[in-house]
């Protein structure tokens, strides 16, 4: 796949927004009404997620389309190989380091917690199992549980089916995660709801419908966002849809915000050359995005899902500073070197 102008720096502002927030950045303004309700979900951890999932969703289907077009079929082997080559370097040096911490008792001790991280069934853990430090792998989790269903789908259906499945799931995400509790990491018998696989993987599949129309109604879609900025203002428009929200409609934020990214990702996609997309391709924010998922495995040991950490590696700023020097050693001296044997499963 061709590089897209833009992308990383969108994966650099998705790994911002996180770090922010695990930096605990948004509580030094919490006391604000307005932004504690509303204005806190434009940068909030969850919304950078957003964005990685709606991102990854796009590309990983736009991937998987371009296979089927030209072989006739998806290899799942392959597939699957490129995928635990890219991520699981970095996972590795991870939980070697959580365990041996643990082992020690120098972070909360779980058991289970590891075993349901390091088998990417994270988001269903029951909250009385739950640690700081392993918190964010709920995501990986969820994006790992995706790739073992969508490619199959692909595989099997043709446009039509494909569209309608994906709306589908879209819509069921949408229905459930509006019934659904509230969930409450304090509620020691509860679940975090909200990260269950449905409805979790809406922005995923917003992303991959998203992806999905781009391949089968390329010209059109061309025509209409290429030098077209009314569609740039309805993304942000979208993105920003906690700030007018009633209070009935708050539990469909998610989804608001990832069409508004969708589009935002369209319009990055047909206008490579335009001045807006120069911001994003900054090279030091190029970089950030490049190196964004070994940022954000290992920010969970340095930063956990908030600030508080009793170890001197939890302290500020040693914290951000010790996530960004690992992240760059691990990108630069392993991850490259082992992605380079990708191309050997094309």
């Amino acid at each position: 796949m061709n590089y897209i102008k833009g992308f990383d720096g969108l994966r650099a502002i998705s790994i911002l927004f996180v770090l922010l927030s695990h930096l605990g950045v948004q509580d030094y303004f919490n006391h604000i009404e307005f932004h504690a309700e509303k204005f806190s979900k434009l940068y909030s951890g969850t919304t950078g997620v957003q964005i990685f999932f709606t991102l990854s969703g796009f590309l990983i289907t736009k991937i998987l389309l371009e296979e089927k077009n030209k072989n006739g079929f998806i290899c799942f082997k392959n597939f699957f190989v490129r995928r635990f080559l890219r991520l699981l370097p970095a996972a590795i040096i991870f939980y070697i380091i959580v365990a041996i911490l643990m082992y020690f008792k120098l972070v909360v001790s779980s058991k289970f917690g590891l075993l349901f991280s390091i088998i990417y069934i994270y988001n269903f853990i029951p909250n009385k199992f739950y640690s700081s430090e392993l918190g964010h792998t709920w995501s990986l989790a969820l994006e790992e549980q995706f790739y073992l269903i969508w490619p199959f789908i692909i595989n099997f259906l043709r446009k039509i089916n494909l569209i309608l499945t994906a709306v589908f799931i879209i819509l069921l995400c949408v229905i459930i995660r509006y019934f659904l509790p509230e969930s409450d990491i304090n509620n020691t018998n509860g679940f975090m709801y909200s990260r269950w696989f449905i409805p979790a993987v809406a922005p995923v599949m917003i992303g991959s419908l998203t992806s999905i129309i781009n391949h089968f109604y390329n010209n059109k879609l061309s025509f209409l966002f290429s030098k077209n900025l009314n569609y740039l203002l309805l993304s942000i428009l979208l993105f920003c849809f906690p700030l007018y929200t009633l209070d009935i409609l708050k539990p469909m934020s998610t989804f608001f915000q990832s069409l508004g990214i969708s589009l935002l990702l369209l319009w990055v996609f047909y206008n490579q050359n335009n001045k807006l997309i120069s911001v994003l391709e900054f090279k030091p924010l190029r970089y950030l995005g490049k190196i964004s998922y070994g940022v954000y495995i290992f920010q969970g040991l340095f930063l956990g899902t908030g600030p508080g950490g009793g170890l001197l590696i939890h302290q500020f700023p040693l914290n951000i500073i010790l996530t960004f020097t690992v992240a760059i050693v691990s990108y630069e001296l392993i991850e490259t070197r082992i992605m380079r044997f990708k191309k050997y499963f094309k």
